[in-house]
């Protein structure tokens, strides 16, 4: 059986890399009552993450709270930053929670209830283990959320009304590109836009390159219009265009058929990844934390109190 332990650091944080931001930027200042105060955190800046962010955080926490409670610790521990002497000491302190997954369970509920989320999504009875999400049949009603094929919520098209910082949430992987390998120095990492095409999965591990995969599939799942306009916000060369620096750099026809050559070059690393990996890689592991391995239970809407301030989790206030 496979577990998070046999993953490097690294690679955990870059599997559940939303969630792990959360505590990232409290892991030094909090260094008392670590999980109340993050959790108080969380609930007065919720109204400052962008709903893409959100559902990205949605997705991630109903994968870490299908695993086991040992490795729901383990990954807490490496989202805290924690030095190897300390974990055994810290891995137990959870505040006013009895155990890390309480205290997940306490940011699920935060998310879960999300006015945004709530009304985005519809639940019934609102919680990380959502109903199945189907798009409507006609193009003018359809519905702007989904389920790919690892039961995460993925948005059906991008809406008009989305910004160019939302976009990029929308795919934390893919915007990685504007800022090296697609970005405006692309010349540096080949000498053709193939080779840089070719060669751009090579600095990506295996989960990044499957999770990169799952985002190109949903990019390419969008029409020809909201194609362009991801990838005006997500890369700074344009893949269409003659360009005179450097020569013979090549071009492709349209937006679709650049993105479906990423795809191309990234499901072929990634079949030579696995094929190294002998039977135990860590896809074994990704494919284990994936959210249908154990739905958590749904959550009403709910009050919780942390050190004597009471939150309206499904009002955003507190008294």
């Amino acid at each position: 059986m496979h577990t998070l332990k046999d993953l490097y650091d690294f690679d955990i944080t870059q599997k559940f890399n939303a969630i792990n931001n959360l505590l990232y930027q409290g892991s030094e200042k909090y260094k008392q009552d670590f999980f109340d105060k993050i959790a108080n955190h969380v609930i007065e800046e919720q109204e400052n993450y962008s709903l893409p962010l959100k559902i990205q955080v949605v997705n991630e926490l109903n994968a870490l709270l299908s695993l086991s409670d040992e490795d729901i610790a383990h990954a807490t521990v490496v989202f805290r930053h924690i030095n190897q002497p300390e974990r055994t000491k810290r891995q137990s302190e959870s505040g006013h929670f009895k155990n890390t997954r309480e205290f997940w369970n306490f940011i699920s509920e935060i998310f879960a209830n999300d006015p945004q989320i709530k009304e985005l999504i519809r639940w019934e009875n609102p919680g990380i283990d959502q109903p199945q999400l189907k798009p409507t049949a006609t193009e003018n009603e359809r519905a702007p959320l989904i389920k790919n094929d690892y039961g995460e919520i993925t948005f059906l098209f991008i809406p008009e009304k989305f910004s160019r910082n939302d976009i990029i949430d929308m795919f934390p992987c893919l915007r990685s590109f504007g800022a090296g390998e697609f970005g405006e120095d692309a010349d540096m990492f080949g000498d053709t836009l193939e080779e840089v095409i070719k060669d751009a999965p090579k600095g990506y591990d295996l989960i990044l390159n499957q999770k990169t995969i799952r985002e190109l599939r949903t990019l390419l799942s969008y029409t020809d219009k909201e194609i362009d306009l991801a990838s005006r916000a997500l890369i700074r060369i344009s893949p269409t265009e003659e360009v005179e620096e450097p020569p013979n750099w090549g071009r492709f026809p349209t937006l679709r058929a650049f993105w479906t050559a990423v795809l191309e070059s990234f499901e072929n690393n990634v079949t030579a990844q696995e094929a190294e990996s002998a039977g135990h890689s860590s896809s074994d592991v990704i494919e284990s934390t994936e959210p249908d391995c154990r739905a958590t239970n749904p959550v009403p809407i709910v009050q919780k109190t942390l050190s004597g301030m009471t939150y309206y989790l499904h009002t955003n206030k507190r008294s």
